[in-house]
């Protein structure tokens, strides 16, 4: 039995494999950072402490750190902005609750500009609003990135404990972020940069749950998911964003009684995250894959069949699957590790002389 059990996840994995194409790039995987979805900028950590731009066949190194730092860079579906979190001494202070020192540059440059200390930086509105926590303060940064004006949330999380606020912006004045309780009861705060009041939208019936938040056009994506270890159940839910003040109209999409991991995504017209498929609870053993949620249908479909799938990541359009060396493309370009010429344009498509 058990060798039938190991042949089946042998053959699943090849399956898999096979049907998702492999993220294909000039670049070594093992130091990008981050690459646009056609190739043209590839951010590159040369060695430890030394972030590089890849452009035009033209290297730039441009941020040098001399604690031998880790990079991060990320972006959203804006393309104006894209973060680079400096994290330092990474291979020898091992601490999740750590400050990143974060900097923001334009789109396929590579003249970074200072910002803070924090953690999950997010780009919102065209990339012209930043968001980040500061562990050691616990309080929530609202920035804007055109007027430098800043807003500060103090959170209700209290010392020593490891939640990371999750934070989007549905308007210039609206904030939606997540937060717990003294009891550990998560919760959805609306927040009014103007009036600085907030509103409870949302309040999870169970304790030992976090949330997560995505956005795409026209929507913002709650998931909800239980903390590893703890028996409770998932769910997805969805708000449409057509009135902005009102956020009170939730649709759950999912519920599930397994312990999904989540890790949410949200792309135009799909939710992507991480769905524990089987469990066996005495011996704490999950089998999870990446599953999709299609929006018009709201139909489920698992994409892998790698049996443990533990994270989802998104660069510039692509929705990636990090696997055993490897990354497997879920939606967007897998190929960009070839350079390619335009073509000789046919007779008729000549250009005049006289231009």
């Amino acid at each position: 039995m058990v060798l039938i059990s190991f042949i089946f996840l042998s053959l699943s994995h090849l399956f898999a494999s096979e049907i998702l194409p492999k993220f294909l790039t000039k670049q070594p995987l093992e130091s990008l950072r981050f690459i646009s979805m056609d190739g043209r900028y590839a951010y590159v950590q040369r060695r430890p402490g030394v972030l590089g731009l890849v452009s035009s066949f033209k290297n730039n190194d441009f941020i040098t750190d001399s604690s031998r730092s880790n990079f991060l860079v990320s972006g959203s579906r804006f393309k104006q902005r894209l973060i680079v979190e400096v994290i330092p001494a990474a291979h020898v202070e091992f601490n999740v609750m750590k400050n990143h020192k974060i900097h923001v540059v334009d789109y396929g440059n590579y003249k970074p500009r200072e910002i803070s200390w924090g953690r999950n930086p997010k780009l919102h509105l065209q990339d012209e609003w930043l968001t980040y926590y500061d562990t050691n303060s616990r309080i929530l940064f609202v920035e804007n990135l055109l007027t430098t004006k800043k807003y500060k949330i103090a959170l209700g999380v209290k010392a020593g404990s490891f939640h990371i606020p999750d934070a989007e912006m549905v308007s210039s004045d609206t904030l939606i972020y997540t937060d717990i309780n003294e009891s550990g009861f998560a919760g959805l705060i609306k927040y009014n940069l103007t009036s600085q009041k907030s509103t409870v939208i949302y309040k999870s019936a169970l304790n030992a749950t976090h949330m997560e938040l995505c956005q795409d056009k026209g929507y913002l994506a709650i998931g909800e998911f239980p903390y590893e270890g703890v028996t409770r159940g998932s769910k997805i839910m969805l708000i449409k964003l057509s009135d902005t003040t009102n956020l009170a109209g939730f649709e759950t999409i999912y519920t599930s009684n397994a312990q999904d991991l989540g890790q949410i995504l949200c792309m135009e017209d799909s939710i992507y995250f991480v769905k524990t498929t089987k469990q066996h609870k005495r011996l704490n053993i999950k089998t999870t894959e990446a599953a999709q949620i299609n929006l018009a249908t709201q139909n489920l479909k698992i994409r892998t069949g790698f049996s443990n799938v533990t994270q989802l990541s998104e660069m510039d359009g692509r929705v990636l699957i990090p696997y055993r060396g490897e990354y497997y493309v879920l939606e967007g370009n897998a190929n960009i590790s070839e350079d390619k010429l335009k073509a000789i344009p046919d007779k008729k498509e000549e250009l005049p002389l006289d231009i």
